[in-house]
């Protein structure tokens, strides 16, 4: 028995820094969301003596539409790595939970079929696009730094009419053995062409 409670008390310890740094990207995706969602809220939720306050936090935030784009790296804008990707996704599934609308950018044409590995609607070749414009009315953008044993992400909400910061949001993500490998940026994430943008009155 006390053999037993050993092997446990091993495996719980060699397994809580593989369970820690797996929550460590959505807990800093999650603190990113909330402080972009804080600072919108201060600009358009507003007031109304007809409305409670979740009322109206939640009608501002239908009315916005985010097009997300890969956070660079600060050094070099040209470059992004597989844990930036990551962090997008992170941040805009948050956003996206909280009421935000959302425009995915990477929507392919068509739904492409493969029998060995599936069916796919997602893609980086501007070619294959459905659109190379958006419609949003706010850019979500951001840069990264890899510094000592962490990598700090800033991300920005970025108004399409004015160029206009309208929120920034910072997370840190410790550099552990299994984040490491998302580190590399000689791993391309497309042709390098980039779909224009455009604003269209809501």
């Amino acid at each position: 028995m006390a053999r037993l409670v050993v092997v446990i008390l091993v495996l719980a310890v060699l397994l809580f820094p593989l369970a820690a740094a797996a929550g460590n990207v959505p807990r800093a995706g999650e603190d990113i969301a909330e402080q972009l969602d804080e600072q919108l809220m201060m600009r358009y939720a507003g007031t109304s003596p007809d409305m409670s306050k979740k009322e109206l936090q939640a009608l501002a935030r239908s009315r916005i539409l985010i097009m997300g784009t890969t956070p660079a790296n600060i050094n070099n804008l040209e470059q992004a790595n597989p844990l930036a990707r990551q962090m997008l996704e992170e941040v805009s599934s948050d956003l996206v939970n909280m009421g935000y609308r959302y425009e995915e950018l990477r929507r392919g044409k068509d739904i492409r079929f493969d029998k060995r590995t599936g069916e796919f609607i997602l893609t980086r070749d501007v070619r294959k696009l459905a659109s190379r414009n958006g419609v949003g009315q706010a850019i979500l953008a951001g840069t990264y730094v890899v510094s000592g044993g962490q990598v700090r992400f800033t991300m920005s909400l970025i108004s399409v009419a004015t160029n206009e910061v309208l929120a920034k949001g910072m997370g840190t993500v410790p550099i552990t053995p299994d984040l490491a490998p998302l580190l590399q940026e000689n791993m391309p994430a497309g042709s390098g062409l980039k779909p224009s943008v455009y604003t269209r009155l809501q």
